[in-house]
């Protein structure tokens, strides 16, 4: 499956790029689980099952969906690469960021926010990405929902690391936030074609 072709097959049939983007990251199959099926089944679903959520919920993104990374230039490596995961659902959406609303009691309380390099708190990135749909856990507050998180996450990725680097995910309020947050490779993939990067 070469995923650049399909991309411009698309812009070709002058397709929407959110139709491309769920024709990419959506349907077709994962470049770095091609002939390691039964790999990307065990992963999938047991990250299904940590968050009860459907196996139909979660799918993968970046350079191991589609075999590089237009953002970086650079390709999917075998064990040095993350695999990034997107969990595409509303219940577990809403569960993370009441949660979130609670802890900072309506978000009076920041306090657990961290500083980001410039020394600024993750608060307002956080909320930015949450009106967009998504909910980033990296830039949760200190909480034990966090912990767990990062807890599941780190052991997923130890149990893996022959073929990652690491394994994260980020949750998405629904299909619609997922295909418009991908139409960035969409658009990465233009700018290569025309010099750009």
């Amino acid at each position: 499956m070469n995923y650049l072709e399909s991309i411009q097959q698309g812009l070709d049939a002058q397709r929407k790029h959110t139709d491309i983007a769920r024709k990419i990251f959506i349907t077709h199959p994962t470049s770095a689980f091609i002939e390691n099926e039964e790999k990307q089944f065990d992963i999938l679903d047991e990250v299904s099952q940590f968050f009860k959520i459907p196996i139909t919920h979660v799918h993968v993104v970046g350079s191991s969906k589609i075999g590089q990374s237009l953002h970086k230039k650079t390709k999917f490596t075998l064990g040095k690469s993350d695999l990034d995961i997107a969990l595409v659902d509303s219940n577990l959406f809403i569960y993370y960021s009441e949660m979130i609303y609670t802890i900072t009691r309506g978000f009076n309380d920041l306090s657990n926010f961290s500083l980001n390099k410039n020394g600024v708190s993750n608060f307002e990135e956080y909320s930015q990405y949450l009106l967009k749909g998504i909910f980033r856990p990296d830039l949760m507050p200190s909480c034990k929902g966090r912990a767990d998180w990062l807890s599941f996450f780190g052991k997923l990725s130890r149990k893996h690391s022959a073929l990652f680097g690491g394994i994260n995910a980020s949750i998405y309020l629904s299909q619609h936030y997922f295909e418009v947050k991908q139409i960035s490779t969409i658009k990465n993939y233009i700018k290569l074609q025309n010099g750009g990067l």
